[in-house]
């Protein structure tokens, strides 16, 4: 398949942007009550903390673990930042968080569709940057208020640029991979392991170029060397952060091989049916499936690959760069899977890899449309009507069941969470702090929205699981007047959990009633007023 004309490919690809704009400004001033409202409220926390309280980017701050300091071990804030940078133009909207992450997310499809063109070709790079474009988990992840498109558009970008440097040898290019891979990676370190096909790529174009000597892998290696020490640096201050403020949390710790042991990882299978459930449901869906696990198998370039025909170009090609990017990912979700799979948004670093494969077996159904078509014709045109109408036809199936299975995604899972928060910042003044049970229990989408500080209960603390409520009555009771003691002044409970709390655990819903006087309730949820623990005398 043959698209004539740099004008054709312009439009083309505006079109593409166009489409992946609309389908990632869907819903765009939704409030964090969607499937990964937690991860949106924590990090909007932290936009919020720069702009309303203290514009130091080195130190990142939350507001669910009590009156403060809350710093945490966290990446680099590059968009909480940014979001915090506007927050002084239009005011703290909710919008403005998902349209950062949705700029950058149109910013990789256009990376994406620039690396593919360089290390393939350009139709192929059309067709990947279309299904990146329409991946149903691409346009979730970048609409969410998360660090994860930004890491990924900036990542994509640095291997553009160094695929750039070894073909063009152009030092403004390997400046620019550098400085795109300093900012990705600080923005997620997960983001390192595209250093694996960057290296492939280099080797690959450099050896083909007949330039594999010292002289250009020191000047690489120094680049190499510039980029990740600012990288190692943040990480160490970060690490130091999570060991000096309360609750001592460092982003991501505790879910990875080394802690739960390779043993009870195999146990759980490698928590592959998770994983297939998250691609299966909504980040993936069956075609695309069906048609990366195609596309892993194919030679890239397929129409080229029976033949002795190269042009100079074709020679300066990394043509299996993707299938290493999936390599690199393999390696990833071995030794971190169950942190893949407990918070998937940090699955979208396969996403460009995946269009890009899933693009190549589309080219190869085109490819094979278009000599069907070309035997019953007997004619040779530049772009048969059959090729393209197959990949239109394959696009749109892939567009449709990404509308369709994203659906329940959107759902305001923590809707009550929302108004509770909402009724809170109602009731309660500026300095007091309050206490929350949300819809899941940990999420603090009600304490973001009541703009207090305050505790999710059960609070955080280190090494213990504060997803879930206490085991017995005495433990919750204990827990809940350590908080009253160090100020709670307000304790909000979605209804789910009142009544789970008074079917379950009638001791600590009798030491509510009594330290705790009713002050509002609705169908969704009600709020205590806490008596100061210097008043009340009844604690057990």
């Amino acid at each position: 398949m043959k698209i004539a004309g740099s004008r054709t490919t312009r439009y083309l690809l505006l079109a593409i942007l166009i489409t992946a704009a609309i389908l990632r400004f869907n819903h765009i001033s939704q409030p964090f009550t969607d499937m990964f409202s937690w991860r949106q409220a924590s990090t909007a926390m932290m936009a919020e903390n720069f702009y309303r309280r203290n514009w130091n980017i080195f130190y990142p701050e939350v507001n669910w673990t009590g009156p403060g300091p809350n710093y945490q071990g966290r990446e680099f804030q590059t968009v909480t930042y940014l979001a915090a940078l506007f927050y002084t133009i239009v005011g703290q909207q909710d919008w403005v968080g998902r349209s950062i992450a949705v700029l950058f997310g149109l910013w990789g499809i256009f990376a994406l569709y620039k690396l593919i063109r360089r290390v393939w070709n350009e139709e192929y790079a059309l067709v990947g940057a279309a299904v990146m474009a329409l991946l149903p988990g691409s346009v979730f992840v970048e609409r969410s208020f998360l660090p994860d498109p930004a890491m990924v558009a900036l990542v994509t970008t640095s291997v553009w640029m160094l695929v750039a440097y070894c073909q063009t040898e152009r030092l403004r290019y390997l400046i620019l991979a550098s400085l795109f891979g300093i900012l990705g990676f600080l923005t997620k370190i997960p983001g390192l392991i595209i250093g694996i096909p960057m290296l492939y790529a280099m080797l690959t174009i450099l050896n083909r170029k007949r330039m594999l000597h010292p002289k250009k892998l020191v000047t690489i290696g120094v680049a190499a060397v510039i980029t990740l020490l600012p990288v190692i640096t943040y990480y160490l201050w970060a690490r130091h952060l999570s060991l000096s403020y309360p609750p001592y949390h460092f982003a991501g710790s505790g879910n990875w091989l080394w802690d739960y042991g390779l043993e009870n990882w195999l146990n759980e299978k490698l928590f592959l049916l998770q994983l297939g459930r998250h691609l299966n449901g909504w980040m993936w869906t069956e075609p695309i499936i069906a048609l990366v696990f195609f596309g892993l198998f194919l030679h890239p370039l397929h129409e080229k690959a029976d033949s002795d025909q190269h042009s100079v170009g074709d020679l300066q090609k990394a043509p299996w760069l993707f299938h290493w990017w999936m390599l690199a990912f393999a390696i990833y979700y071995f030794i971190g899977a169950k942190e893949l799979v407990g918070n998937p948004w940090n699955l979208h670093l396969i996403n460009p890899a995946a269009a890009a494969l899933a693009g190549n077996a589309i080219m190869a159904i085109a490819a094979f449309t278009n000599r069907i078509a070309r035997s019953r014709r007997r004619a040779v045109p530049s772009a048969s009507a059959a090729s393209l109408a197959t990949v239109a036809v394959i696009l749109l199936i892939i567009g449709g069941f990404a509308h369709w299975n994203l659906r329940w995604m959107y759902l305001p899972y923590a809707q009550e969470s929302y108004t509770l928060g909402l009724a809170l910042r109602e009731i309660s003044q500026p300095e007091e702090l309050v206490i929350t049970l949300a819809n899941n229990l940990g999420d603090p989408v009600a304490i973001y929205y009541s703009r207090r500080r305050g505790w999710v209960f059960p609070p955080a603390e280190p090494d213990k699981s504060w997803g879930e409520l206490p085991e017995d009555d005495q433990e919750a009771i204990r827990l809940f007047n350590e908080l009253r003691n160090q100020g709670a002044d307000w304790l909000g409970i979605v209804n789910r959990h009142k009544k789970r709390i008074w079917n379950h655990y009638p001791m600590l819903a009798e030491h509510i009633e009594r330290s705790c006087n009713l002050t509002q309730e609705s169908g969704d949820w009600v709020i205590y007023q806490i008596i100061p623990s210097d008043v009340f005398i009844g604690d057990i």
